[in-house]
């Protein structure tokens, strides 16, 4: 039996193999290799593979052993089996006698889903699109939404696929319409559920209002579809499940196997577990209110799920929705302002710990935001009136039970789903084999941390025996100690959806269209391009030449893309090598007018481009992408127009050659046609032409051979997009303002700005403002981390990515990086800008003036091996260079200038960003966001013990931002206005590549200062006027203003206090100081650990402050009426009764005006407070 064949059969266990037990066995084994710090290559993956074959024929066993089979719920057998599973494989023949297992999944045989049923495809498939209710709140378009459990069938050749997703529910404002969809809870939808619906389409300036149900199943049939692994921060334990330590500090319960936690056994309720039916609504891109970001902590369950836990810390109601936030209703509300300019925005699921899942199985929309400006450009006939979303994603597709058998023995059908439904991987692979001479496993995917150099020893969990040792020559002593249900760092897909079908048709007049595109995939990278498909013979697909096109062998003609034969025949032998497109098939240019933040400065041109490396090794980013078609990173968006006028009769392929991982190619991960057969590592057989799986061939486009438009009028679009003399030009007009001047806006704003960049070694950075002015402003230093030994995950040691910090005024020789996990404080603190709207409720947005206004530079810095697209909630960002660590100056792409939510950050570069918080104006008054940061634990557990691990000896943890060792110790914090910065590849975010962003908002003066004086006391009492201070400050003053003492503080929500001990008629002023404490103002000090000042913040603090009016107060300390009190009666006797020489009536009140009242006129005269 060879060699593949015989893995093949092996990873097949007893079933399908027929191997009968052999007792009595012995081998050596080979198991010193602990600690490598080399990154293996499909090389080295190999070798293991043939080490292994080579040591089962050493053995003489031939195809007569006993394998052991784990089964679902089993130890994964990590070293023998590949634990990822394919979509399902056309005609793979397993034993070598002819039989086929499967017909696959065949290309091209389906239609892309468009917008509404006018754009159904042949499974019935399409974009729903909501209709707006704009009555039951005037002035804004209100939707009724849910996200529900469904079924639809994504190809032809697949079942119906289990998803979640959204959809509009039917209200009084549209039943007429509706087509009464039963749905659960006594609701009716709208529409049928859709994949990718609901499609909003909204306004500028217009906001948007949401009521969003949540009508997921409860109980244990809440659970998702796909393996979730509960040991992810957020979807596993909560504070409940704690208890009192020995020193009265909370600590996790012990689990009874650490390999199969608790909150794992879907065979019962856990009400003390997060559950998996947890749901939230991100509008990514949107200018926001923060109670309607959809932060992590803001998911709701469904009514009557048997939670303790059933929504979270952070969710807060519109106030004028008539909201009252009952936690078990299973129902959120949201305002979405959309003050901003006519862009493609999308809108989430984002709930802690499962967004990477719950995206996946479907919980994402479109939102489409039109203006003004846009409106003339179509109106003028500059950009196509024929608008196509493209939305790209990955997914992989249950197989038949003989290839689960084959791939994946371990994947629970019964509990996750057959044939069709989705997969995902739920086993974490080690990159490592201690079995192996090179240390190695020929399987492995992700990096082991105890068998990393420097190795990861503080771990809670490592290694553990191995229960397969001894049924197998290539099973080592031992194995790693993860859970056996375990996410892996990235889940790379096999299959393309477009719009939600697998391998999709479009078919095209010769003429110019707009393409709205989407990169909605988990973790995977496109490089799009297009290319003329070739036929089964390798004609191109032309009527005009090639008027009968052979089919493939699955009937379908022209469903490739002509490989380079030689690059294609080097790699079945070398699978490093990168097969390109045959140069001159390449198809039509982009021309790309926008991106996820609107409109462009200008029109950008983009060829088809393979994706290319830097290959100098010279250069410090030796191995980065350098070279492209139209890249997009997961989240990215592209506003593009592809004119086809030239391509009549012609066929083309959307073609995408983007590596995963991004940049670091795995080439198990690059499913091509012809592709070399990686069933020895854990990859698949070589791949036919017409079938998947393939990444690279994502949608056949036929253009109709019919008369061609004329070609698309690009000169007259750059002219419309320059700046014109009234500031009409599309940037200028429709975006905000820009805040460093650079050379690539002198277009769209007629300025001379020259080429301004930062280089590495800057720390501050010197630009031109579109005032004209020159500014200063240093940098905020921030860090990516996400290479095993620095970043990884504590409990049981797999790879994950941190966001940090790089100390200030970093140093060779010195500690420069500090990680922090997304629950550790919060360290992006910055000040929100408010400027008011126009009557068109649009925000005037004013150009930066100063250096202190609120405006960040970020220089991120990343020591790590991927490429993380880094989006930030809230605002868009200003990308303004790359550099590498030897000061290679890179300026950002065409198609990057302007302003975006998600910018691409690589490896063993700076890339420097300019922020600019600008907060959109609501009709209502918000609290800010004070909880725990770390809603998964109590309050006093620790979040970091640096002082136990000190003692102990293990590596400390926990630094605050100087460097100085703490102990982190969960407590609640002010997060003010809070939203999250995270790399948008999902598994990266929840492992635990995210942090908390903390905005200061300005409060609301207070109002109405009164006094009364009582003795020598003035009661002060004042209206608040704002949700969100955090306390009152008291401030006296005894010269007039001049200057101000503070004398007393009360916290917020205090309206009264009394100010004591006033001196006799001394002319006071008093004023009221409501104050915005936002960041982390816990007490690190500990002079026994640290030098940290007592007193002093560890973590940034921000404070903002407004004023009362000024109020005068003086005090008369006398009783001239005699009642027993001195108050303010007697102020006015003594008014009414003094004059210039002396008393004119009865001061003291006695009823005679005498002696007794001379004294105190005397005693009192002559003071400013009558």
């Amino acid at each position: 039996m060879s060699k593949l064949k015989f893995l093949k059969c092996m990873s097949l266990g007893s079933t399908l193999c027929m191997l009968s037990l052999v007792v009595g066995l012995a081998w050596t084994q080979n198991s010193h290799a602990f600690g490598i710090s080399k990154r293996p290559t499909h090389a080295d993956r190999q070798a293991a593979a043939d080490r292994a074959a080579a040591k089962l024929e050493a053995a003489g066993l031939g195809g007569n052993m006993f394998l052991a089979v784990a089964q679902p719920g089993d130890a994964p057998r990590y070293f023998t089996h590949p634990n990822y599973m394919n979509s399902p494989l056309q005609g793979v023949d397993i034993l070598g006698d002819g039989t086929q297992f499967s017909v696959g999944i065949r290309k091209f045989v389906d239609g892309l889903p468009g917008l509404t049923s006018a754009g159904m495809n042949n499974l019935g498939q399409y974009i729903s699109v909501p209709v707006p209710d704009d009555t039951t709140y005037p002035g804004s378009d209100y939707y009724e939404i849910a996200v529900v459990e469904f079924m639809e069938q994504l190809h032809s050749d697949l079942p119906a696929t289990k998803l979640r997703g959204y959809v509009q529910l039917e209200t009084p404002f549209n039943a007429s319409t509706s087509k009464h969809v039963p749905l659960p809870g006594g609701k009716l939808g709208y529409d049928d559920p859709h994949y990718l619906g609901t499609t909003i389409v909204a306004q500028k300036d217009r906001p948007v209002r949401i009521k969003f149900y949540n009508l997921l199943p409860t109980g244990m049939g809440g659970n998702l579809f796909v393996p979730t692994d509960a040991t992810f921060m957020g979807a596993g334990m909560s504070p409940n499940m704690f208890m009192m330590g020995p020193d009265g500090v909370p600590v996790p319960m012990p689990e009874a196997d650490w390999q199969n936690p608790m909150c794992t056994d879907k065979d019962m309720i856990m009400p003390d577990c997060f559950p998996e039916n947890r749901a939230t609504l991100h509008l990514h891109g949107g200018i926001t209110p923060w109670i309607s970001d959809g932060t992590p902590h803001q998911w709701i369950t469904p009514a009557g799920e048997p939670t303790n836990f059933p929504q979270g810390v952070s969710v807060q109601p519109v106030p004028d929705m008539g909201d009252d936030n009952n936690p078990t209703d299973g129902t959120q509300t949201y305002y979405y302002t959309n003050q901003q300019s006519a862009r493609l925005l999308f809108y989430h699921d984002h709930a802690w710990g499962i967004t990477r899942l719950n995206v996946y199985v479907g919980e994402a929309a479109g939102y489409l935001i039109r203006d003004a400006v846009e409106q003339l450009l179509l109106t003028g006939g500059l950009i196509p009136a024929d608008e196509i979303p493209l939305v790209f994603q990955d997914k992989t597709f249950v197989p038949d039970p003989w290839q689960i058998a084959m791939q994946d023995e371990t994947w629970d059908s019964a509990r996750w789903g057959a044939k069709g439904n989705l997969w995902f991987p739920h086993v974490y692979v080690p990159a490592q084999n201690p079995g192996d001479l090179s240390g190695f496993n020929a399987y492995g995917r992700w990096m082991y941390g105890s068998w990393f150099w420097p190795p990861t020893n503080a771990i809670d969990h490592g290694p553990i025996p191995n229960p397969y040792y001894g049924t197998s020559p290539l099973e080592p002593l031992i194995m790693p100690g993860t859970p056996f249900n375990s996410a892996g760092m990235e889940a790379f897909n096999d299959t393309p959806l477009v719009n939600g079908t697998a391998y999709p048709v479009l078919e095209v007049e010769p003429k110019a269209y707009r393409f709205r595109i989407l990169s909605a995939a988990n973790d995977r990278f496109f490089n799009l391009s297009w290319y003329k498909a070739v036929d089964a013979i390798g004609v191109l697909c032309d009527e005009n030449t090639n008027p009968a096109p052979i089919a493939e062998a699955s009937g379908v003609a022209c469903t490739e893309v002509n490989l380079n034969p030689l690059e294609v025949t080097a790699a079945l032998t070398d699978p490093t090598v990168f097969p390109t497109p045959v140069a001159g098939t390449e198809g039509p240019d982009w021309i790309q007018i926008g991106t996820e933040g609107g409109f462009l400065p200008a029109p950008v041109v983009i060829p088809a481009h393979p994706t290319t490396w830097v290959n100098d090794p010279t250069l410090f980013n030796a191995g980065n992408v350098d070279l492209h078609s139209l890249l997009l990173g997961p989240a990215e968006r592209a506003d593009v127009i592809v004119d086809f006028s030239a391509f009549a009769g012609q066929t083309l392929i959307l073609y995408n050659d983007a590596p995963a991982a991004f940049p670091a190619r795995d080439p198990r991960y690059d499913y091509y046609t012809g592709s070399p057969d990686l069933t020895d590592t854990g990859g698949v057989p070589t791949i036919p032409a017409g079938y998947g799986p393939n990444t690279r061939t994502v949608m056949q486009v036929k253009v109709a051979n019919t008369g061609a438009a004329p070609a698309f009028g690009l000169p007259a679009l750059e002219a419309a997009f320059a700046h014109q003399a009234d500031n009409s030009g599309v940037f200028e007009s429709a975006q905000k303002p820009i805040i460093i001047g650079q050379q690539a806006y002198n277009s769209a704003y007629g300025t001379a700005f020259p080429y301004t960049w930062a280089n590495i070694f800057d720390f501050s950075l010197t630009f031109q403002t579109l005032l004209g002015t020159p500014l200063s402003i240093g940098f905020q230093n921030k860090m990516i981390q996400d290479e095993m030994g620095e970043a990884f995950e504590k409990e049981y040691g797999r790879m994950q990515g941190n966001l940090g910090l790089e100390v200030p005024n970093a140093q060779a020789g010195l500690q420069n990086m500090i990680l922090y996990p997304y629950s550790a404080p919060p360290t992006e603190v910055l000040a929100g800008l408010k400027f008011p709207v126009d009557g068109a409720g649009e925000l005037q947005v004013q150009p930066i003036a100063s250096a202190d206004d609120g405006t960040q530079i970020w220089k991120i810095t990343h020591n790590g091996v991927d490429t993380h697209p880094m989006h930030w909630h809230l605002y868009d960002v200003q990308l303004i260079n790359r550099v590498g660590w030897d000061n290679g100056v890179r300026l950002p792409d065409p198609n990057e200038v302007g302003w975006k939510d998600t910018v691409r950050v690589s490896p063993l570069e700076d890339t420097i960003v300019a922020v600019r918080p600008i907060m959109p104006v609501v009709p209502f008054d918000l609290p800010n966001s004070v909880r725990p940061m770390s809603p998964m634990m109590p309050i006093g557990a620790y979040l970091v013990n640096s002082t136990a691990a000190e003692t102990a000896g293990l590596p400390i943890l926990g630094f605050a931002p100087d460097g100085e060792p703490i102990d982190i110790i969960n407590h609640v914090v002010n997060f003010g206005w809070e939203y999250v910065w995270h790399c948008h590849i999902l598994s990266h975010e929840e492992m635990d590549m995210m942090r908390p962003q903390a905005v200061a908002l300005p409060v609301n003066a207070p109002s109405g200062l009164g006094a009364a004086i009582q003795g020598s006391s003035a009661a002060l009492s004042w209206v608040d006027n704002s949700s969100n201070e955090t306390s009152f400050i008291v401030q006296r003053s005894d010269d007039g203003g001049a200057t101000w003492v503070d004398v007393g503080t009360v916290p917020e929500d205090t309206t009264m206090f009394a100010d004591a001990g006033l001196m006799n008629a001394v002319p006071y002023n008093y004023r009221v100081v409501a104050q915005n404490q936002v960041g982390d103002t816990w007490d690190y000090s500990n002079p026994n650990f640290n030098e940290i000042a007592p007193g002093s913040y560890a973590f940034p603090v921000l404070t903002m402050e407004s004023f009362s009016g000024v109020i005068p107060v003086c005090a008369l300390l006398a009783d001239f009426n005699n009642d027993g009190r001195i108050n303010q009666v007697d102020f006015a006797i003594f008014r009414q009764n003094y004059g210039t020489t002396g008393p004119t009536g009865d001061i003291n009140g006695d009823g005679l005006v005498n002696q007794a009242d001379l004294v105190l006129f005397r005693q009192y005269y002559g003071t400013t407070c009558p």
